[in-house]
């Protein structure tokens, strides 16, 4: 049976994902019903992942301090307030599209809290179960993105009034929006044990931050294996809004599509990249390098971004719309495990950065999420065509040439790894010395206190005051990881192989 916490957070992931998918295949047509230009769709559209990306470092920072269940709280109402004004933003004519901003905006602040998932699961699990959790609340959310469709489905002919206010399949959206971020809270706060804040020292000292995060730009910057993954993690996140910003506005023009149809495309992109991440695990465990998977899934990505330049025009078949969406769709899961792991090979290998590989992974993040700000406003104001653009142009297609940007990305990153080659994995080993320095025949340690790591918490946390001191814990877990996770190593009676880890999940006492 599933964890209370982790039901709470695959929860989460799926109310996200369906927030998401079931907006995006509407939106250009409320915004068109309410007057708005395409430029005023793509700006809607950037504000949502914008607000996102400004509020991660804002709710990461509020769960070290406090513990996690007040910026859940705090963000999923926010949510919740965004929906209504979606929602309610056709009743305020002369303030239609600054509401939509408005909820989309709030929207997207709520929607940050995706980042204090990873954040709760590196904190409350050991590291043998985050890997299955994680790609647990993966697969949920890629369920939810393929489900959204349904929604679209059984909205496509809702016409009613409530409290003066008439709704549509476009508006009642926002309807939706409300009651599942709404019943999403109440799970999370019944179900979700909140924990202690983290008390992990930080450096106090204005120089010493500054000096790490000079240091991080640093090793970004110069040194490639570091720098391109971020390229990388880019590109894909601009790429999938590429498709997310265009595909409405591009088949209603082409084939005469509603929300309803651009839905079920979206749905079936989740679903391709669900499948695409199972192969992934596969071909992993048979022996396939990241390395060769993630070259793969960039020659993929430009191939199939080439084909939606080159077949998305006027009048054209549904095969030429869906089928190179298809091909791109199954290369996003090739280039989202392979370069988190190449880049986290490579940042290990940096004894430089050691202590910050966290920072380094959030700063991986919000480089996806300007991919996702920024391809909104550039899709829709530099590459996709208006009607009457078409209607002039000599070739019929629903893009400019500025859309090559796309596969050029793709292709050049592909290029930029086959030049660096792929990273080296830095091997853990112990010298004689270390060894003598480290551990007594007896199974102590030099000058330190063993500390129990199977230890269990306070089996209740919905207030954390009584849960034993994570500070400790943390000291250990980031003094020995590197030696006791990828090493086991035995003489005599010391034993440097890893023991128990605490499991927070298990509340049992």
């Amino acid at each position: 049976m599933m964890d209370p916490a982790v039901l709470a957070l695959a929860t989460l992931g799926l109310v996200d994902s369906i927030s998401f998918m079931i907006v995006a295949p509407s939106l250009a047509f409320y915004v068109e019903k309410l007057g708005g230009s395409q430029d005023a769709y793509g700006f809607i559209l950037a504000v949502y992942s914008f607000a996102s990306f400004c509020g991660k470092p804002i709710l990461g920072r509020w769960s070290d301090a406090q513990g996690f269940l007040v910026p859940y709280m705090i963000s999923i109402s926010l949510s919740n307030l965004g929906g209504l004004l979606y929602a309610v933003a056709p009743a305020f004519t002369s303030t239609q599209l600054t509401l939509v901003a408005l909820g989309r905006i709030l929207g997207g602040l709520g929607r940050a809290n995706s980042a204090l998932g990873f954040a709760y699961v590196a904190r409350a699990l050991p590291a043998s179960e985050r890997t299955s959790v994680t790609a647990i609340l993966g697969g949920v959310q890629m369920i939810g993105m393929a489900i959204a469709p349904l929604f679209s489905a059984l909205l496509a002919n809702v016409k009613f009034d409530l409290c003066g206010i008439q709704f549509d399949n476009l508006n009642s959206v926002g309807l939706v929006l409300f009651v599942i971020n709404f019943l999403s809270q109440v799970l999370v706060y019944f179900l979700l044990p909140d924990l202690a804040p983290n008390n992990s020292d930080e450096a106090s000292d204005q120089d010493d931050k500054e000096s790490e995060w000079s240091k991080m730009l640093r090793f970004i910057c110069t040194i490639p294996h570091i720098g391109i993954p971020f390229l990388t993690i880019f590109t894909f996140n601009f790429n999938w809004q590429f498709i997310e910003t265009a595909l409405a506005p591009a088949s209603a023009d082409a084939l005469g599509w509603s929300p309803v149809e651009v839905s079920y495309v979206l749905g079936a992109m989740a679903i391709l990249v669900f499948l695409g991440m199972t192969s992934v695990h596969k071909l992993s465990q048979m022996g396939v390098t990241d390395f060769t998977l993630l070259c793969y899934g960039l020659m993929a990505n430009a191939l199939g971004y080439l084909l939606l330049y080159s077949s998305w025009q006027r009048d054209a078949s549904v095969a030429a719309f869906v089928v190179p969406v298809f091909i791109s769709a199954g290369s996003f899961a090739f280039l989202g495990a392979p370069n988190r792991s190449l880049f986290s090979k490579s940042v290990d290998a940096a004894p430089e950065l050691s202590g910050l590989e966290g920072t380094m992974q959030a700063l991986l993040s919000m480089a996806s999420s300007v991919g996702g700000f920024t391809a909104p406003s550039v899709v829709a104001h530099y590459c996709l065509r208006t009607p009457a653009m078409v209607d002039v142009s000599s070739d019929a297609r629903e893009f400019t040439p500025v859309a090559l940007l796309s596969p050029a990305l793709g292709f050049i990153i592909f290029v930029a790894n086959m030049v660096v080659g792929e990273p080296e994995e830095k091997v853990a080993t112990m010298t004689e010395s270390d060894e003598e320095r480290m551990c007594h025949e007896d199974g102590g340690m030099n000058g330190v206190e063993i500390m129990d790591e199977a230890t269990p918490l306070n089996g209740d946390r919905r207030k954390s005051d009584g849960d034993s001191p994570l500070k400790s814990i943390d000291k250990m877990h980031k003094s020995r990881r590197r030696s006791l996770l990828e090493t086991s190593y035995v003489r005599g009676s010391c034993t440097l192989g890893p023991s128990s880890e605490v499991d927070i999940f298990n509340t049992e006492t």
